[in-house]
């Protein structure tokens, strides 16, 4: 009987440490599947204040988007309305010797009248001398790329039908463009032909 006694005392304890494992056991999942939940609803909150920025932004993007082809409309109209007061030229600023880059202003949309130097005004900051001997402005800077040394800004104009490349014959101030004229701006050392 003491046996038996004995063995029921040992099935007893641990029957009460298996119950105490498992609870210890099902406390730590209950407290990490409450760690994940609150994870989960944190992330799924996050989701939506993300997914509502995401359409309020979208919203915004199509009223701006609405504004703009309004504006467009707008700007359209008043080209095809004072179109014979302007004119479109194209103007090429070339750094190539300063620092290798080329930049083409195409279509420049310039009051119809405008000389070389005014309208290259409206596409880069521009520094120039006016020299009363020549009766006109000599440029000393483009875009803050100074003339230096045997290097200065120069300009040229497209001629189409040579299909090449020619000396402006006047200070820019004094070289009235016309209607879709190509020009260029060249940091160089000159070398008239």
């Amino acid at each position: 009987m003491e046996l038996s006694k004995r063995s029921l005392i040992i099935f007893c304890l641990g029957w009460l440490v298996s119950l105490v494992l498992t609870s210890f056991v099902a406390g730590y999942y209950y407290m990490e599947f409450q760690k994940e939940d609150q994870l989960s609803r944190d992330y799924t909150n996050m989701y939506n204040e993300l997914a509502q920025n995401y359409t309020n932004l979208l919203g915004e993007y199509l009223e701006m988007v609405a504004r703009y082809e309004s504006e467009k409309q707008n700007l359209t109209e008043l080209l095809e309305k004072y179109g014979s007061c302007i004119m479109r030229v194209n103007i090429c600023i070339d750094y190539k010797e300063w620092n290798g880059t080329v930049v083409w202003y195409n279509e420049t949309i310039v009051p119809l009248g405008y000389n070389l130097l005014q309208a290259t005004k409206t596409v880069a900051v521009v520094n120039s001398t006016y020299w009363p001997a020549y009766q006109a402005s000599f440029v000393d800077a483009i875009n803050d790329v100074w003339n230096h040394g045997a290097y200065s800004w120069m300009w040229r104009r497209w001629d189409y039908e040579k299909k090449v490349w020619e000396y402006g014959p006047v200070g820019a101030d004094r070289y009235q463009l016309t209607n879709n004229e190509t020009v260029m701006w060249r940091y160089e050392i000159p070398s008239y032909p």
